[in-house]
């Protein structure tokens, strides 16, 4: 797993994907990163009469497959990045109408192969980068394999829903393809990762505006979006709890300036007393210092926190919407914090109960992003609900 990022599918949440397919007998049904085959064989249970097709880079997890299903299971042992993969696998096989998969949670070194797969699609926005989202091509290699109308379902990262540099990408797939539901998966569920997943269901066949539903594992309610909305985010848990404040104004209407501090590593002439980290954040509720100006630190004076300063984390999956004020003197604030200053001190008041609040709390674990390392953004920020008169946690 080291050397391939495989993070295997758990029986359990193989059984998921499969229930949640609205397909009848699919004829040939492949997993392009099969490992250990949870997908194949919980799909085996479904559809006797299917014609089943795994692929895996690792020559052990084909052999192993082979071993134990040689008679069920056609094995390829080929890369799934590489631009003649599909064409291989088409030649011996023909296209499926059914694709399943989990690929490794990575960024890959962009070349030769990943640019052609890009630009095949237009997607020349992404040839360029140095670093590609693994899953950006293994879902382009998954949907060229399909029949017309065929399904993929695909486990991903929380990233490739919620990331604004994956935009474009979910932009183009809602303008070619029919995404029908995407489900969101409790966290920790793979071995060796506390990556957050989703179970991406869409179809080979081109729609206009199509509601997208979205589903939670523990929750019977369901929630439609639309495409419009898809493309900034697609994460239930985010819309779950966005709905309940959507009469509240955003902290963008008030009469309020927001700041992000310095990268830690250009402060090497800063006092640590005058410097406030996260870790700092998650001790300290209120900062003091005898500082009577700020020409110390004039330096970073786009960057210092002063009297009436509120201090957000934004960065940290333990230290994220860790909220503290300046109380007084003067702080130089790492770029893992927002400052947020407010003129008037019964709204700045307000604001910091707001962001203490439960519900204000709740708001900033949902709205936040990635896969690992979860952080807020600026923009995401200034969208906080003014959440008045709220209970402090």
């Amino acid at each position: 797993s080291k050397i391939f990022r495989q993070f295997f599918t758990p029986q359990k949440y193989s059984q998921i994907m499969i229930e949640n397919l609205n397909i009848t007998s699919p004829k040939k049904i492949i997993d392009l990163s099969m490992g250990e085959g949870s997908l194949l064989i919980e799909a085996m249970r479904l559809w006797e009469n299917s014609k089943y097709i795994g692929n895996d880079i690792d020559i052990d997890c084909c052999n192993n497959i082979k071993k134990e299903y040689h008679d069920k299971i056609i094995c390829f042992n080929e890369n799934i990045f590489e631009k003649t993969t599909i064409r291989k696998i088409i030649k011996d096989i023909g296209r499926v109408d059914l694709c399943l998969g989990n690929p490794p949670f990575q960024l890959i070194s962009q070349n030769t192969d990943t640019v052609q797969i890009l630009n095949k699609y237009n997607l020349n926005m992404y040839s360029k980068l140095a670093y590609i989202p693994a899953e950006v091509i293994f879902i382009l290699q998954c949907l060229n394999i399909l029949e017309k109308n065929g399904t993929l379902s695909i486990i991903l990262p929380d990233g490739f829903f919620v990331n604004n540099s994956l935009k474009d990408f979910r932009q183009f797939l809602l303008n070619n393809y029919k995404m029908d539901k995407i489900i969101e998966l409790p966290n920790k569920i793979f071995d060796k990762t506390d990556a957050k997943t989703h179970i991406l269901v869409m179809k080979n066949i081109k729609t206009i505006n199509n509601n997208i539903t979205l589903k939670k594992i523990g929750s019977l309610k369901s929630i439609q979006i639309t495409s419009k909305e898809a493309i900034e985010r697609m994460d239930y848990s985010f819309y779950e709890n966005i709905t309940k404040y959507t009469k509240y104004s955003p902290l963008s209407n008030l009469d309020i300036e927001f700041l992000r501090g310095t990268p830690r590593y250009l402060m090497k002439d800063i006092d640590n007393d005058y410097i406030i980290h996260t870790t700092n954040l998650s001790k300290n509720k209120y900062f003091r210092n005898q500082l009577k100006t700020s020409d110390n630190l004039l330096s970073y004076k786009y960057k210092i926190a002063k009297a009436g300063d509120i201090l957000l984390a934004r960065v940290g999956t333990s230290c994220i919407g860790k909220v503290s004020i300046v109380e007084s003197g003067y702080f130089i604030i790492t770029d893992c914090i927002f400052i947020i200053r407010a003129k008037d001190i019964n709204m700045r008041n307000k604001i910091y109960n707001s962001l203490c609040s439960k519900e204000g709390q709740m708001w900033i674990k949902s709205t936040s992003k990635g896969v690992s390392a979860k952080h807020i953004t600026l923009e995401d920020i200034k969208k906080f609900p003014y959440l008045e008169g709220l209970n402090v946690i």
